[in-house]
């Protein structure tokens, strides 16, 4: 019988429903983040990005799993659901997580690295959205976002390939990195199971001329189509 290499969910929590429950699963999942070097290049890469539609009451994600480093699809999986859990600053998880949780557990490939439209450790709590996707899967986990939420940086030379450190209260949390010339950066954070260099080397190897690397902009291009496609369904059915 073949072995079964399905994602598998390995750290499995009920779902806040309030702030001061978010703040307390939070801390939890801070402590069990892993910080430590990982030298392993990725054979398989997820990545995982969202879209909301009816008004923002909807969420919709895809998640898409590439070879590395060819960059060749190899398996694709969406989920949808209502969304339950309020906008608060800083536990954007608990909002989206669900959903993506729920795409990523549809794959049947099992992917050696997971990459998060969102931050990891460049977090206020040190706990982003890539952290608890890393620890949730037990996967190297990075964070990808396109716009800092916490931190600052020295300014990035227009040059492709030019970065800086992002710092906060005397830390390096991750890295502002200019992914297309005179484009604005990305920002780069460890999420789970590997350090910023390796971070930053994956995102590097899965860049293809576009701001976003390429795994996330496919998931970002697909969540997007998904949305669309199951909104033109049902507004069809009403007509």
């Amino acid at each position: 019988m073949a072995e079964d290499l399905s994602l598998e969910l390995k750290y499995q929590h009920p779902w806040p429903s309030s702030r001061p429950d978010a703040y307390a699963h939070q801390e939890e999942v801070a402590a069990r983040v892993d910080l430590y070097g990982n030298t392993i290049a990725p054979s398989l890469i997820a990545a995982v990005d969202t879209a909301y539609g009816h008004g923002g009451e909807y969420l919709f994600a895809v998640a898409v799993v590439l070879s590395f480093p060819g960059l060749e699809e190899v398996e694709r999986s969406h989920h949808q659901a209502p969304v339950e859990f309020l906008y608060h600053p800083g536990l954007f998880y608990y909002r989206e997580g669900p959903v993506i949780v729920g795409a990523l557990t549809r794959l049947q490939a099992d992917p050696d690295l997971i990459i998060i439209n969102g931050h990891g450790v460049a977090h206020p709590r040190r706990c982003g959205m890539a952290c608890h996707i890393g620890v949730d899967f037990d996967k190297p986990s990075i964070g990808c976002a396109r716009k800092l939420l916490v931190g600052r940086h020295r300014p990035v030379d227009s040059a492709r390939g030019s970065a800086q450190p992002i710092m906060y209260r005397e830390r390096e949390i991750g890295l502002a990195y200019r992914s297309r010339e005179s484009v604005k950066p990305i920002f780069i954070s460890v999420g789970h199971k590997c350090d910023l260099a390796y971070a930053r080397d994956i995102i590097v190897g899965c860049l293809c001329g576009f701001r976003l690397p390429e795994p996330l902009r496919l998931a970002h291009l697909l969540a997007n189509k998904h949305k669309r496609y199951i909104e033109k369904g049902e507004n069809q059915k009403t007509t």
